[in-house]
């Protein structure tokens, strides 16, 4: 069940009684809009939760870039990257102006990519679509009460989908943690 970005904004356009688009070019005010906000709306929603099928890691390359003057080391970010997880070194690290800064002479990075539509999950897809018919409710309509129940629907799938997604994982246990050592 993939759907390419023109399909996923022709859903969310239906929801909301408008008419489909067949390309981001075709001059119409509701392809003009999904063409605006929809890599908005993608970044915002993938950004928002470590999601399983989003997550990457990738060595960093070292990059000459002055920086701010209290880390030692500047790095590329992937082209994909829209929000970090972690860095492999552990130690402490900024993101600005499109770059890594640390305190280290290597970094492999965990971060949450930009992916293809491909890669997205029906329970994720779904919150996308209600998200997007919330912005093109307002946007095209002006219409705050479908604005509001779409983006109340979004959230609610949202919800869903990180429930989903956490359960694709072993739980995390508690590890050194001094109440449980004691009643042992």
């Amino acid at each position: 069940m993939n759907f390419s970005m023109i399909e996923l904004c022709s859903k969310a356009l239906n929801k909301i009684g408008a008419s489909e688009i067949v390309s981001f070019e075709e001059g119409t005010p509701e392809a003009e809009l999904a063409k605006s906000f929809y890599p908005v709306v993608k970044a915002k929603l993938l950004s928002g939760y470590p999601w399983s099928f989003a997550t990457r890691t990738a060595a960093l390359a070292r990059v000459a870039d002055p920086g701010p003057g209290e880390y030692s080391a500047c790095f590329a970010l992937p082209n994909d990257f829209l929000g970090a997880l972690k860095i492999s070194s552990g130690t402490r690290y900024k993101i600005a102006r499109g770059r890594l800064f640390a305190d280290a002479p290597a970094v492999e990075l965990s971060y949450v990519a930009d992916v293809d539509e491909g890669a997205l999950p029906p329970v994720f897809t779904s919150a996308f679509v209600y998200a997007l018919a919330a912005e093109f409710a307002i946007s095209l309509l002006d219409d705050g009460a479908k604005f509001s129940l779409f983006y109340k629907l979004s959230n609610t799938e949202l919800k869903e989908a990180r429930f989903l997604d956490s359960s694709q994982e072993s739980p995390k246990g508690l590890r050194n943690f001094s109440l449980i050592d004691v009643r042992k």
